[in-house]
């Protein structure tokens, strides 16, 4: 079951609404989308937008191939259709159930095909468009005011990834529809000079017709509603001056909206190729029922937006420090409704809320300030909004399930920013995460979704487990949750020399559960062999497509610890050499970016958790002499630790967090000593 459905209608009452509920109905099963109204259930298909044509949509199945059709030609099927390779064919009675005639077709353009895909997901999608129109609605900040813009824009890009996932083969139709109809509607608009305005003009050059109006957005379509008539309608409004009337002129350049609905449409088209940050797949709930089920890292994306919006000038306040500014922003907390005005909401309404406000949560936890996460309004918010769900859904209800286990997580990190791991915590992320795989396993929840939750809370066990949370059956835990996950993506994640270039960016979290377990020298065998043969060069290509060092740096220096782990653990000194020059390369790699720096590193939990890391390979490749400067190294090792310790100063505390990392820091500055560095 999937959080935000394709709706298909039923019986519609307006006449303006029955052509395009006709075209919903037809388009519906051609994009995986399974719906009573289809005459050929249980089947539906995930169809190629270029190679479909009108002829199929109309019809609401696939053609054969002319081959095939010729080879059928002769054969008698009684009754209605019939299948054959998954075409359907008229059987005696010739024509297909409801078929749409031409004339009805052809009414849409300009680009008929265009015209009637996005016709028709704008039906299917509208009421998951009022579920989030409607949610974001109801959010307010403690004031009551407008909620500030970038978490506006952060509940609403949530939404939206929620909508696509749902259903992407759908969502991914729409979008070239999209582009197609936008590009025949948009015609030049060249002023003529007074002399050339004066003279006849022929039909087709421009400036022969005015339009005294719009297109029809029915027949005409422009727009996909979820995108551009939410995001673009309500960002490009933000921070407008008054005194120029309330429309804008026609044929003004895009607003700030309208590049923030393309740059996110853009992460959504990108989602699809393979190698991304995304995994999507074509599977069978059911047989002959093909579907798309995608597991989507929704949060990275949503921070790329909301990092993109902070970039445009004016939109925040302190510009020569966007990334301070955005983390002010989106400090705030915000109110929830009371839980009868909650209930009273329809169902996907409810969902979209939960979506919206989690949206903003999410985002909070990857920017907001670490000294505002550790306190208690973040928490208060959090459990408010963990309360709210019983509240107002039943408790088998997907959304309960999904964010039960991302608000446990944000618990769980707000705690390691404050340099803790409690042991509560990491109970509260297993439990969550067995609900996850209770609720897939009896198909309340889709395998997209199933699979995602499964890497976040792997992300965040491993994480308490770093910071020195040990027992509780943690590394059992880790081990059976990404079985079910290689079983819910249907990829053999561990035969070895398995071609893994598909989810290369997803398998950096396994590599670093493997590269994690120091004990373990098969582990970080297996770890090192990921990253260098997938993790890395997949977030080469995301690089060198995005200019983003942060993933790949982060992928590099983890690969540098589980490869220095493994050199410490091998016997063969030859061996654990060339393990540890490995890692000296990596790290080597990642120091050289100016973004890892010592002055631009903080005493925060990122940079800490980097410097813990890092530290040991430098000083491995000294002890070991194949460090290109060992002076250099052991001050910038030096440097490292001093972070940690001043990280670990700043957030002192009694919890049992601290011990892993004030054990590792312990340990360096014996091996710095060792080295006869004086500190």
């Amino acid at each position: 079951m999937v959080l935000l459905p394709a709706v298909v209608p039923q019986l519609v009452e307006k006449r303006s609404e029955l052509v395009p509920a006709r075209l919903a109905r037809k388009v519906a099963p051609l994009f995986g989308v399974p719906a009573e109204q289809n005459p050929f259930r249980p089947l539906t298909w995930v169809c190629d937008f270029t190679a479909i044509t009108v002829s199929e949509i109309a019809r609401g199945a696939p053609l054969p191939t002319r081959a095939a059709a010729a080879e059928l030609r002769e054969e008698q099927h009684e009754g209605g259709w019939f299948v054959r390779d998954r075409a359907v064919l008229p059987g005696t009675r010739g024509a297909l159930p409801n078929e749409i005639v031409a004339a009805t077709m052809n009414r849409f353009g300009p680009d008929t095909k265009a015209a009637v895909v996005l016709t028709a997901a704008n039906v299917l999608l509208g009421p998951a468009a009022e579920a989030v129109r409607t949610a974001l609605g109801m959010l307010r900040p403690a004031d009551g005011r407008e909620l500030p813009p970038v978490q506006w824009l952060a509940a609403w890009a949530a939404t939206a990834i929620e909508i696509y996932r749902s259903q992407p083969a759908l969502v991914s139709a729409a979008l070239t529809a999209r582009v197609i109809q936008r590009a025949s509607l948009s015609a030049p608009r060249f002023p003529l000079s007074p002399a050339v305005a004066a003279q006849a003009r022929a039909r087709c050059e421009i400036g022969a017709v005015t339009a005294e109006r719009g297109p029809d957005p029915v027949t005409r379509p422009r727009d996909l509603d979820f995108l551009d008539g939410i995001g673009a309608a309500r960002l490009n409004s933000v921070g407008v001056l008054p005194g120029a009337g309330a429309e804008e002129p026609a044929g003004l350049p895009a607003g700030l909206g309208d590049r923030m609905v393309e740059r996110l449409i853009g992460l959504l088209v990108e989602m699809g190729a393979p190698g991304g940050v995304a995994h999507l797949w074509v599977t069978e709930r059911i047989p002959g029922q093909e579907l798309v089920s995608a597991m989507v890292p929704s949060s990275g994306l949503v921070r790329e937006l909301v990092e993109a919006w902070a970039a445009e000038p004016g939109s925040l306040p302190g510009r020569d420090e966007p990334g301070d500014a955005l983390a002010g922003a989106l400090a705030v907390p915000f109110r929830l409704p009371r839980p009868a005005e909650l209930a009273a909401l329809p169902l996907l309404a409810r969902r979209a809320f939960v979506l919206a406000a989690t949206g903003i949560v999410r985002q909070m936890g990857l920017l907001a300030p670490s000294e505002w996460l550790a306190g208690p309004r973040f928490a208060e918010l959090v459990h408010d909004l963990s309360d709210l769900l019983g509240r107002v859904f039943e408790a088998d209800d997907p959304v309960v399930t999904d964010t039960r286990l991302r608000l446990a997580v944000q618990l769980a990190g707000a705690e390691r920013h404050a340099g803790r791991a409690e042991p509560a915590s990491a109970r509260a992320v297993l439990a969550a995460a067995d609900a996850c795989l209770e609720a897939g396993e009896a198909g309340r929840i889709d395998p997209g979704l199933l699979a995602d939750l499964l890497v976040v809370a792997c992300i965040e066990l491993n994480a308490l487990r770093s910071a020195g949370l040990r027992g509780f059956g943690i590394g059992t835990a880790l081990r059976r949750y990404w079985a079910a996950f290689a079983d819910t993506v249907e990829v053999d994640l561990f035969a070895p020399g398995a071609d893994h270039s598909g989810l290369s960016f997803q398998l950096h979290n396994y590599a670093a559960f493997l590269g994690a377990n120091k004990d373990n020298a098969e582990d970080l065998r297996a770890a090192v062999r990921l990253f260098e043969t997938a993790v890395i060069p997949g977030r080469t290509r995301l690089y060198n497509r995005d200019r983003d060092i942060r993933p790949l740096a982060r992928s590099r220096y983890l690969a540098a610890d589980a490869a220095s782990g493994l050199a410490s653990l091998l016997t063969d000194s030859a061996e654990a050499e060339r393990f540890a020059q490995q890692a000296y390369a990596w790290l080597q790699q990642v120091l050289a970016d100016p973004l890892y720096q010592p002055h631009r590193l903080r005493p925060v939990l990122g940079d800490s958790m980097f410097a813990v890391r890092a530290a040991p390979v430098l000083l491995q490749a000294v002890e070991l002499g194949i460090a290109e400067n060992p002076a250099a190294d052991i001050a910038r090792a030096d440097e490292l630790v001093r972070l940690v310790e001043t990280w670990l100063k700043e957030t002192a505390d009694d919890g049992p967090g601290h011990s892993g990392h004030q054990l590792a820091v312990l340990d360096l500055r014996a091996r710095l000593a060792a080295l006869g560095f004086a500190g």
